[in-house]
């Protein structure tokens, strides 16, 4: 495969899965510098990328239309656009990095000449690798997401780079983090995160709160709650559970968490948006899985923290639970010592 001088990621969504390809994406700007790479995303999640340092332009696929009114000659319109002018950028390369159908489909749509995705086995729809003309060789044991992602990386000739992700961060959002630490009086901090799109990834609030009392107590570090749009009743409920030790909350948006957890000591979490977010920034973790693997979703790299039970039934990936979440029945103690390591190899 001769070096690529335009390129076209396709990862729609989420925001977590974004968040685990922009290694890959990095390991491409490094090797390629001089390559246009463009990212095809989903509307919702765009905010993101275009917080991205590298990336040469942000493309929008707004399938909404489509599967609100198929039938209506107006919800194709604007697919059509996005398609020529794919089609017109002639891309030497397209690696798909989600392995759907539409991803799959949208890589032929482009015109790419040589187009990347994952095998048959490793592709959530399995005829989406009908559309590529490479793939890597599958793995032979068990891999983290992120290094999966590099593999397709790989296999476009990039080299693996070690290096965190460069964001970009808005003069507002560092002002606003800044003068909410500042009102505070606090400048080392640990945050945790109660939140999860999944109710089966989240662990209790409670034991959110009485841990954050062992580590303001014990640790004499002030502990900051971070909860996004609908989560309020979390902090809610970790307060009730800390007594007289006062918890900050800050209600902020995604994007306002990089200049915080860039200052943040150790990030404490589940699988989720923030969780991720602090392993592409290098923010020290500790995460706390249940029906997802600590081994496909956890840390990115060594020296981090997961806690999980080992049941008949772990890493499921279910969204709800006949056994009343028995995976998340993880005690306060367990997570403590393993804060205590991690904040260990921070002295």
């Amino acid at each position: 495969m001769r070096t690529p001088e335009k390129i076209l990621i396709i990862r729609l969504s989420s925001l977590g899965d974004i968040l685990h390809a922009l290694p890959a994406f990095v390991s491409l700007r490094a090797t390629f510098p001089d390559a246009r790479i463009d990212w095809l995303v989903e509307q919702r999640n765009s905010f993101l990328l275009s917080a991205v340092d590298g990336i040469d332009e942000v493309l929008i696929l707004d399938t909404y239309p489509m599967r609100a009114a198929p039938w209506q000659l107006s919800s194709w319109e604007s697919t059509g656009k996005l398609i020529r002018l794919l089609r017109s950028r002639q891309y030497d390369l397209s690696i798909d990095f989600q392995g759907l159908l539409k991803t799959g489909l949208m890589s032929v749509l482009s015109g790419a000449r040589d187009r990347i995705g994952f095998p048959r086995d490793l592709v959530r729809e399995r005829p989406a690798h009908w559309f590529y003309r490479h793939t890597p060789e599958p793995p032979r044991v068990p891999m983290h997401v992120v290094a999966l992602n590099q593999l397709l990386a790989q296999s476009a000739g990039a080299h693996p780079v070690k290096s965190n992700v460069s964001f970009a961060v808005s003069d507002q959002d560092e002002a606003l983090v800044q003068s909410l630490l500042d009102h505070e009086g606090i400048s080392r901090f640990v945050v945790v995160n109660p939140g999860g799109g999944w109710h089966t990834k989240r662990w209790d609030p409670a034991r959110y709160g009485r841990l954050a009392v062992r580590i303001q107590e014990e640790l004499e570090l002030p502990v900051i709650a971070t909860t996004g749009p609908g989560e309020k009743h979390l902090f809610t409920e970790i307060s009730r559970h800390c007594g007289k030790t006062a918890v900050r909350n800050f209600q902020l948006e995604f994007l306002q968490l990089i200049p915080l957890l860039r200052k943040a000591c150790l990030l404490i979490g589940g699988d989720t948006g923030p969780f991720h977010l602090a392993c592409a920034l290098g923010t020290p973790v500790v995460g706390i899985f249940g029906p997802t693997s600590p081994q496909r979703n956890g840390p990115w790299r060594a020296g981090e923290e997961s806690v999980f039970r080992i049941l008949p039934c772990s890493f499921c990936n279910g969204r709800s639970c006949p056994t009343r979440n028995e995976c998340m029945d993880i005690t306060v103690d367990e997570v403590f010592q393993a804060v205590l390591k991690r904040i260990g190899r921070n002295q």
